[in-house]
């Protein structure tokens, strides 16, 4: 091997790094064991020693991404100032400002294990931020709409975005369907 090899004092974190920087910079096809081993200057053999497959390496990089996620929302979420419209603004430019880690984030089972832990508490985390701005008083938010409905839509409008698929004023957009979902959370509250 040409390359310098050494020891990582954080192996893990350190090939999760490099899988995220090979996949925002060459989609997930790019993404793999042998390529983040390359990435990391470290042998082939020494990703297995965290990850047993592509797919817990590629779940592992999700569940960075849905901390991010949460980082990102905690701000919004905290500020009592704050309301719907900076939650679902703060989300939606998080999807565009990482569009193949948030991609990759909602995959299907081919591309990540959806059962690892790790990415089930960080996409629960995430969630439940959602659920402190958007809950319409059904007690757990995993049986409150308001959560579901927010998440729902944002995540719609984050994928068209995303996949460029608005080919019109998406900024100008957004704000109307920030609207409507700050409008119908708040109707149902107001109902309940």
């Amino acid at each position: 091997m040409n390359e310098k090899s050494y020891h990582h004092g954080d192996l893990r974190n350190a090939l999760v790094a490099a899988g995220l920087e090979l996949l925002e910079r060459d989609g997930p096809q790019a993404v793999s064991l042998r390529a983040v081993a390359r990435a990391a200057c470290v042998s082939q053999a020494a990703p297995y020693a965290h990850f047993k497959s592509k797919r817990a390496l590629m779940a592992a990089i999700a569940a960075t991404g849905f901390e991010r996620l949460s980082g990102r929302l905690e701000e919004s979420v905290n500020d009592p100032a704050a309301g719907l419209r900076e939650l679902g603004r703060d989300y939606v430019e998080f999807a565009s400002e990482n569009a193949g880690l948030y991609r990759l984030m909602f995959s299907s089972r081919a591309e990540l294990d959806p059962e690892d832990a790790h990415l089930q508490r960080a996409s629960a985390a995430a969630f439940q931020l959602f659920a402190q701005k958007t809950a319409t008083g059904a007690g757990n938010p995993f049986d409150d709409p308001g959560p579901v409905a927010a998440w729902s839509l944002l995540h719609g409008f984050a994928m068209l975005l995303v996949d460029e698929m608005l080919h019109f004023a998406a900024d100008h957009t957004l704000s109307g369907v920030l609207d409507l979902l700050e409008a119908g959370i708040s109707a149902k509250v107001d109902i309940e």
